[in-house]
């Protein structure tokens, strides 16, 4: 990676956070009541989170949604493997041959 693109990411990073660096979003119109999600109403203004680690936003014109999974993107892909934790949303890396161990991560988006 070039220093052009290292000072990109990190301003990305730190001016903008997560949220509008983020790719991992989705938006849905709302309707005049507010935000069906899942066969929910959601008035203007709430935020909750859904089963699948979304994070989600009704907005007046827009349902925002964005992963809560930061993926894990540099890593000993030979003897690690990425497992999901759904509960916590999460991805811990750990050693193929034993899952107690945890592997080393050097970056990761979301």
């Amino acid at each position: 990676m070039c220093l052009q693109q290292k000072f990109l990411l990190v301003f990305c990073l730190i001016l903008f956070s997560r949220t509008l660096c983020d790719a991992r979003c989705y938006f849905r119109t709302s309707s005049k009541y507010g935000c069906i999600s899942n066969r929910n109403l959601y008035v203007f203004g709430a935020v909750w989170k859904t089963e699948d680690c979304y994070q989600c936003k009704c907005k007046m014109n827009a349902m925002v949604c964005c992963s809560l999974v930061s993926i894990p993107k540099n890593y000993d892909r030979a003897n690690c493997v990425g497992l999901f934790h759904k509960k916590s949303c999460s991805i811990r890396v750990v050693k193929k041959t034993n899952p107690d161990i945890s592997c080393k991560v050097y970056n990761g988006v979301g």
